[in-house]
């Protein structure tokens, strides 16, 4: 689909890029996960998105704005595609670590301390809800109890 507003933006911080042909990537948000539908999703993605992603270099960002597009890439490839939002915090942040002289290290891709991050953050926020059910279900345990 067009990113018109993203490529834009990318170009103002100085961002070079490829877009592979416009088209759908084969999720298109539920469509993809139903059992009788993945065959066909995944077809749809090998036109031309999949390939393109495992033809990008390895120093190269993947940048997708859609949940279902970042999904279809993680699924179909050893890559993972980032917002462009992800892409303007890596910017930032690449900025200070140039400051205080920490480089990324080799062997990773581009988007992985990103990824990484965003994968502990999940966690944290999976123990926190899972703290707060133990509390609601020991409440009402006790509650229960108390009637």
């Amino acid at each position: 689909m067009k990113m018109t507003a993203e490529e834009s933006i990318l170009r103002r911080i100085g961002v070079d890029f490829l877009s592979p042909a416009p088209g759908c990537c084969g999720m298109a948000g539920s469509f993809g996960f139903e059992h009788d539908k993945y065959d066909l999703s995944m077809a749809i993605g090998e036109l031309e998105l999949l390939p393109a992603v495992r033809r990008a270099p390895s120093d190269w960002l993947i940048v997708a704005d859609g949940f279902s597009c970042r999904e279809q890439i993680a699924q179909g490839s050893d890559r993972h595609a980032l917002h462009v939002a992800e892409v303007l915090q890596m910017a930032t942040n690449a900025g200070a670590a140039k400051e205080k002289g920490n480089g990324s290290p080799r062997g990773e891709y581009p988007e992985s301390r990103e990824i990484q991050r965003h994968n502990g953050e999940i966690r944290r926020s999976m123990k926190r809800a899972g703290l707060r059910l133990g509390a609601v279900a020991g409440g009402a345990i006790l509650f229960q109890s108390l009637s």
